[in-house]
């Protein structure tokens, strides 16, 4: 048993022996205390208090740490391109009592209603396909360059339309300036020529709309009165037809003109006859057995066969002569005419007052300022992210604590 013991005491004592410093690193330690005299305090110090204040430092510190190497480190410059445009009406004609600027200043709102629907288009799905198509915006929002929270598509964004569709509302925005009717168009890419041209690609995109709709709206309220007066017109134009029809066919051009002189040929052969047979009666009177009677009786004879004639041409029994059933056909003819003569001139005024009201409707997008090109980065606002991140942290600290300080006072009680 005492040998043993003895053994165990060496073998500890040579243990105790290894676990001691070895001179050259008593040496190293020495000239780091010689050299650094301050070091070994002040890491201590710093490990002691990074130990106290570790939540502080991983939930406060730490994320603005990771926010400000982001943001000055990885995250792309974003420019923005602005342009303002106004959408108004034509100038009414009418002189009102606030003179010419009450006019201009009531065309420039009067297309305030279409100013909404031009923004509204410009930032709907209908325009991000358009530029899909036109100026290929999924690549320009997927620049290489792009950093990979900001581009689309991300790590926090899915691939599909109504994604993309959400990202587009954030980075294109239009809006109105109640006061002045000025809408304001901005465009935020990573690049500035990107940002101007997509500003641009809009701009031209809202002039075919107002196009659009000014030859909607001209349709709209010319197309009824178009169409009454093409009737019109045709109905007309079968009339005339049938009235060469019926000269064709009756051998006759204005029946009631043609009329005139027959009817006063047939008056004439009926004076002419009344005052031979007034001769011919003195005649009787006068010589009973004069030659001449025979005459004047083979004149009247003659004047009467005449005469007969001619009122047979104008109120004969036979259609063929009579005059009567070509001029009712005639005038049948001519009233429906002047009817729809009538009904044209009326079209027609109809159709120039919804002509003048079409181009009271017109509108026009008036370009205020052009997109410009931007020469300096708006986004992303670094001390502002920064500020924002730093503050969040904070209140979350401080809740959390507030909440564990509560608990263990509940907990003591």
């Amino acid at each position: 048993m005492s040998e043993s013991s003895d053994q165990n005491r060496d073998l500890s004592m040579v243990e105790s022996q290894n676990d001691l410093p070895s001179p050259v690193m008593q040496g190293t330690a020495l000239q780091k205390r010689l050299m650094y005299p301050f070091l070994h305090p002040a890491l201590n110090e710093t490990k002691r208090t990074i130990k106290r204040h570790k939540v502080f430092i991983f939930i406060v510190i730490l994320p603005t740490i990771i926010m400000a190497f982001y943001l000055f480190f990885i995250a792309s410059p974003q420019y923005i391109s602005e342009t303002h445009f106004l959408v108004r009406g034509k100038a009414p004609t009418e002189t009102s009592s606030s003179g010419g600027l009450g006019n201009l200043l009531m065309s420039e709102h009067t297309g305030s209603q279409d100013t909404y629907a031009i923004q509204d288009y410009m930032v709907s799905r209908d325009a991000l396909h358009m530029l899909s198509k036109e100026a290929d915006i999924k690549a320009i929002y997927n620049r290489p360059y792009a950093d990979f929270a900001a581009k689309f598509p991300s790590i926090f964004t899915r691939k599909d339309f109504e994604s993309f569709y959400k990202f587009y509302r954030k980075h294109v925005k239009a809006q109105i300036d109640e006061e002045t009717g000025i809408s304001h168009l901005t465009v935020r890419t990573f690049s500035a020529l990107d940002s101007q041209n997509i500003a641009k690609q809009l701009l031209i995109t809202g002039e075919k709309l107002v196009n659009d709709i000014n030859n909607r709206q001209r349709y709209n309220t010319l197309h009824a009165s178009e169409t009454e007066l093409n009737n019109s017109l045709k109905e007309i134009h079968d009339i005339e037809v049938q009235l060469a029809l019926y000269r064709y066919k009756n051998e006759i051009i204005d029946p009631e003109k043609q009329s005139t002189p027959m009817v006063g040929k047939a008056f004439s052969l009926e004076n002419s006859l009344s005052m031979m047979e007034a001769e011919k009666k003195q005649l009787d009177l006068t010589a009973p057995n004069s030659p001449l009677r025979k005459v004047y009786a083979q004149r009247i004879e003659s004047l009467r066969m005449q005469m007969e004639k001619a009122q047979s041409n104008v109120t004969g029994k036979k259609d063929g002569q009579s005059l009567v059933p070509k001029l009712l056909g005639y005038n049948e003819l001519l009233i429906k005419e002047s009817i729809v003569k009538e009904k044209i001139i009326a079209e027609t005024k109809a159709l120039e007052v919804a002509k003048a009201q079409a181009d009271r409707q017109m509108l026009y997008v008036t370009v205020v300022s052009q997109p410009n090109l931007p020469d300096y980065a708006a986004y992303p606002r670094n001390i502002l992210v920064l500020c924002i991140t730093f503050i969040t942290a904070l209140g979350v600290y401080i809740t959390g604590a507030l909440l564990v300080s509560g608990a263990r006072e509940h907990a003591i009680q």
